[in-house]
């Protein structure tokens, strides 16, 4: 298949906490010529996906479990065999008249990133805080529905929701940093070898490019169960997926800054303000004054939720996490989230000098949290990287901490494309360079036979020559002898 000719087509999946994102896309073009136009690097209707010098032209696209119709509400009562299978069914309807030609999955972690590990590639690990995931092979069954098993697998790549749009990530900003070099014929002093994404969703992920390429190491990056500095008083007691998770989940970030963790959050102090409200009804002989009373708009938001507060109905539960899109900018919520998230963000810097780090995920949506963490960041480093001149200022921190480049799409789905992509042009490389060794074989070949013709062809010159030779010698000694016997006579 020739990229060129429009005849490749892509399958991808974005694994995550909550949902999965199914999509098939067309290698539409792949020049350097090409430049996005616009920060998300998609078009209007979001069917032309920029990565680097690569559009793609998004075909089909589908999220699993699909939102209620009438409620707008994510179902909670999905399966992974379900999500799984419906993904499958996703891929057979879809599937082109030459077939697919690659796939990449970027899944949600702790999972199996090495190929070699046959017993975990592809697979949810056992530490997963999901416990219905665990143990759950993601990869296997919609390969096959791909019809990309066998001698086909090279062209299939599966990595962590957040390592492989770091990758994406790097590989468009290093072409867009060329892209300006070149317009302006100028050259970077410091070009782009480093980067860092965080996902804040359900969980918190890290993916990192370091020196050019993903790391991976003994598993992958797990920056999000990294230890935090909390703000004063804090007296949030811990989520529930803490259990399964280093340090209990207590002072992490994915403790504080996940969605799981800031609705639990908010599910607490909602339930110290009925307890207090109680108290206070209860000394004031049931007549609440106004100094104790919550505000009316808040009472109505509370009750437009229609969310209820009991032990069945935590974090863990989707449809309560809702609740997080219609607390305010100014809720002490958002505090302590970009709190969690700068703490990060500074350990970054400080353990891996990364030159970037790309912030991403469904907490990012709210713009306000960019402005929170970069001003916190500055306030931790408490001046420490001055000299570095990219954080010298912290104005500078917004060139520095930034949002993804897809946000629109989705940086995951972007990076499961960016897999799919890398898989089948190393693919067609090595089938390029196959093709390169059999012809330089063939032309070894023809070269001796061309050789051995020339050799046997000279030597029946030369045998010829002295043949002729030879005759000529006879004959000049036959007259000789011929004309001494004349003379004799």
């Amino acid at each position: 298949m020739n990229m060129a000719d429009n005849k490749a087509y892509l399958a991808a999946v974005e694994g995550g906490g909550t949902t999965f994102v199914v999509s098939v896309a067309c290698v539409s073009s792949s020049s350097s010529s090409s430049v996005a136009k616009n920060n998300n690097n998609n078009d209007e209707n979001n069917n032309i996906l920029s990565i680097g010098c690569t559009k793609l032209h998004l075909l089909h696209t589908a999220t699993i479990p699909k939102r209620d119709d009438v409620t707008g509400e994510i179902p909670n009562n999905y399966t992974p065999e379900e999500i799984i299978s419906e993904a499958c069914s996703f891929f057979r309807t879809h599937l082109p008249p030459d077939g697919y030609s690659a796939l990449g999955i970027a899944s949600f972690g702790p999972a199996g990133v090495d190929p070699k590990s046959k017993d975990q590639y592809g697979k949810i690990l056992s530490g997963s805080p999901k416990k219905q995931w665990r143990g759950v092979d993601i990869l296997s069954p919609i390969k096959e529905a791909c019809g990309l098993s066998g001698e086909l697998e090279k062209r299939v790549a599966f990595d962590t929701d957040c390592n492989a749009p770091a990758m994406a990530e790097f590989k468009h900003r290093c072409w867009q940093q060329q892209q300006q070099e070149q317009s302006s014929n100028t050259s970077s002093s410091k070009p782009l070898t480093s980067l860092s994404y965080i996902t804040i969703g359900t969980g918190v992920g890290v993916g990192l490019v370091l020196n050019s390429q993903p790391l991976h190491g003994l598993l992958h990056p797990e920056g999000g169960h990294i230890c935090i500095q909390p703000l004063p008083d804090d007296k949030f007691t811990g989520y529930s997926w803490g259990a399964k998770s280093p340090y209990k989940g207590m002072g992490t970030v994915e403790g504080v800054a996940s969605s799981v963790a800031l609705t639990e959050r908010w599910i607490q102090m909602e339930q110290e303000r009925e307890m207090a409200k109680k108290l206070y009804a209860k000394g004031s002989g049931g007549s609440g004054g106004n100094g104790s009373s919550p505000s009316k708009k808040r009472d109505e938001e509370q009750e437009q939720s229609k969310i209820s507060i009991n032990d069945n109905n935590n974090g863990d539960n989707a449809q309560t996490r809702e609740i997080l899109s219609t607390l305010p900018n100014n809720h002490p919520i958002w505090l302590h989230a970009s709190n969690a998230i700068a703490n990060l963000c500074v350990s970054l810097l400080l353990l891996t000098s990364c030159q970037k780090i790309v912030l991403g995920g469904g907490i990012m949506k709210r713009d306000i949290v960019y402005s929170m963490v970069r001003s916190r960041v500055w306030t931790l480093l408490n001046g420490y990287l001055d000299s570095v001149e990219e954080l010298s200022d912290e104005r500078k921190l917004e060139d520095v901490i930034v949002g993804s480049s897809w946000e629109e799409v989705g940086s995951g789905l972007v990076g499961a494309f960016a897999l799919a992509l890398d898989a089948y042009e190393k693919d067609g490389e090595e089938e390029g360079e196959e093709e390169g060794r059999t012809s330089l074989l063939d032309s070894d070949a023809s070269g001796k036979k061309k050789t051995a013709s020339e050799s046997e062809e000279q030597r029946l010159f030369t045998s010829g020559v002295l043949v002729g030779i030879g005759l000529s010698f006879g004959c000049v000694l036959m007259m000789s002898l011929l004309g001494r016997g004349s003379a004799r006579r």
